[in-house]
């Protein structure tokens, strides 16, 4: 583990860079075929077919087995413990939340029917009647309160959701929860499944969702069989049945034959359009970013180890990190040929983690780049040039010795990056603006990205889960961890943070709430758009095959980019 040999607050503050690189170079694991994958690929990309309406429930075919391919193993489906994202994702096939969010990240009941507090501290949750679990048995404060010290007592992927919570008891269908201090963001954050009582700790727990383990379905041979829930509360399934097929390796789980092939990385990129699929992108809650070296503070040392110490050195290329620089750069951008090159499928531009299901909100049209804006960007910063790919030189350079140079690091570990690198340095070069790259990997990755002798790195920013709302702004890992930050931006944040600790109570100051939220947040976006503190290309590395049986009967409202639509709806043809 780094430690710093300076202040706490340097600590906080630059560790938090540590501990995004470190998530940069884990986060991509690559699924074979590394040197097809690096290979230029064309620009061509499948198109996500519009919405239609689906047949009338007289004219619904049902019945039929439905069938998944994941990678991983079949000995758990637990999803209180489990960091395999693709079993979270398709657990909720069997079990569900108190409450789940909303397009427009508004709690909404599931298991909950309403939640009250007149303080922020002392919340009450009350669960909706008539739920059973598959075993038969009713749906009770218990369950909520037994799942909860399973989730604290663990490590588990939810445990920050509960990390505020001092004491939860039952009483009736009503849960009682005090908290170690106001937060009026709590139903934001009781998303996680609710299992049965005494079983939160199986690898098989009983859940309350449209499907439930078949017998001894769990048989340990590579797949488990699900059956229809008869007494789910939320309807009936048309689908009778479920099978989910677990795989090591991508390129068997991609031509599995599955009804749903949830693929990940280069695989997703590998396969997801050569298989006669319908592809349907998930969020892999996953944002590229050109993010400029801004540090500006005094040298830190990190220790490694007793052998190795790191330094992070303040900035030494100001002129190139300049705001009409970061501008000129983000109208170079063509942030659509960036994402042809990077994800499979369409993607989309963000400059900012946004709030709707704690990813990213969709924007419907992408910048156009303009590259005549960007000269006169260049321009304002002293520099000239004859046009075309001639180099910019300063205008008090007669003998032309010192070209506008853009340096870059990227991560050799990801190729998604290598490839949005490429993309933005073919760009520059085409209008004269020269480039170096250096790549790396690990600790060599960690000390170039601190030398401060670059001006933009390209970096991966992964969200996962995030209960806590001021998460989502990633401002830790951008805003002070290079030094950038204003007072105004700062001031908003804080604002937004104290609000979200201190709202009212009830479901319905939750909805206005949320509309307030979201109103401060589109002045912090606008503010952004001025000053840029990175260009974000939001990239999915992620997606699902849906074969050509499977359908939905509420598609005329379905859209491409949720990660499930209604189960309940769901049919094969």
């Amino acid at each position: 583990m780094m430690k710093t040999t300076r202040s706490a607050k340097q600590k906080k503050t630059l560790g938090t860079a540590l501990a995004v690189i470190a998530a940069l170079i884990c986060a991509f694991i690559l699924c074979g075929c590394q040197s097809e994958y690096i290979r230029p690929r064309s620009s061509v990309v499948p198109e996500i077919p519009d919405a239609t309406a689906g047949p009338t429930p007289e004219a619904l075919p049902t019945g039929g087995v439905l069938s998944a391919a994941i990678l991983g193993n079949s000995d758990s489906i637990n999803p209180l413990f489990t960091f395999n994202e693709d079993i979270l994702n398709i657990c909720r096939f069997f079990y569900e939340p108190l409450i789940g969010l909303g397009a427009s990240m508004i709690p909404e009941p599931v298991l909950a029917d309403d939640w009250r507090s007149d303080d922020g501290v002392n919340w009450t949750i009350k669960l909706r009647e008539g739920v059973v679990f598959h075993d038969g048995t009713p749906l009770t404060a218990d369950d909520v309160t037994g799942t909860v010290e399973a989730i604290k007592s663990g490590n588990g992927a939810y445990s920050d959701c509960v990390k505020n919570i001092d004491k939860i008891e039952a009483d009736g269908l009503n849960v009682n929860i005090k908290l170690k201090g106001p937060d009026g963001l709590l139903p934001w954050k009781l998303f996680f499944p609710i299992l049965k009582n005494g079983k939160a700790n199986d690898p098989f727990p009983a859940g309350t969702g449209p499907f439930s383990v078949a017998g001894a379905g769990f048989s340990g041979a590579g797949s488990i069989q699900f059956e229809r829930f008869g007494q789910y509360h939320g309807g009936r399934t048309n689908i009778d049945a479920f099978e989910l097929k677990f795989f090591s390796d991508a390129s068997k789980a991609a031509v599995s034959g599955c009804d749903i092939v949830i693929l990940n990385d280069d695989a997703a990129i590998k396969y997801g359009s050569q298989l006669g699929y319908d592809v349907r992108r998930f969020d892999d809650n996953s944002l590229i970013c050109i993010v400029p070296y801004m540090y500006t503070g005094a040298k830190i040392t990190y220790e490694v180890n007793e052998k190795l110490k790191i330094e992070q050195l303040p900035t030494k290329r100001i002129e190139s990190l300049s705001l009409n620089m970061r501008k000129a750069l983000s109208e170079i951008v063509d942030r659509e040929r960036v994402i042809e090159r990077t994800v499979s499928g369409w993607g989309k531009e963000y400059d900012l983690p946004g709030f709707d299901n704690c990813v990213f909100r969709k924007n419907a049209e992408f910048h156009t780049p303009s590259v005549a804006a960007a000269e006169k960007l260049i321009e304002a910063e002293g520099y000239k040039h004859e046009g075309g790919n001639k180099n910019w030189f300063k205008a008090d350079d007669t003998d032309q010795k010192e070209p506008l140079t853009i340096n870059f690091i990227v991560n050799s570990d990801d190729v998604e990056l290598i490839h949005a690198c490429d993309s933005v340095v073919s760009k520059l070069k085409s209008i004269g603006v020269k480039t170096t790259v250096k790549v790396a990997a690990g600790t060599e990755f960690t000390s170039l990205f601190l030398s401060g002798e670059y001006d933009y790195t390209f970096m991966r920013l992964s969200m996962s889960f995030a209960p806590d709302m001021a998460d989502a702004f990633a401002n830790d890992s951008i805003f002070h961890y290079n030094g950038y930050d204003t007072s105004w931006i700062a001031g908003k944040l804080s604002g937004l943070t104290g609000r979200w600790h201190w709202s009212g109570s009830g479901t319905e100051s939750c909805v206005a709430f949320a509309e307030e939220l979201s109103a401060g947040l589109e002045t912090v976006y606008a503010r952004l758009k001025e000053e840029i503190p990175f260009i974000g290309l939001y990239v999915r590395s992620s997606c699902l095959l849906f074969s050509e049986r499977l359908n939905w009967s509420d598609s005329a409202g379905v859209e491409s980019w949720n990660l499930f639509p209604d189960i309940v709806n769901w049919y094969l043809v």
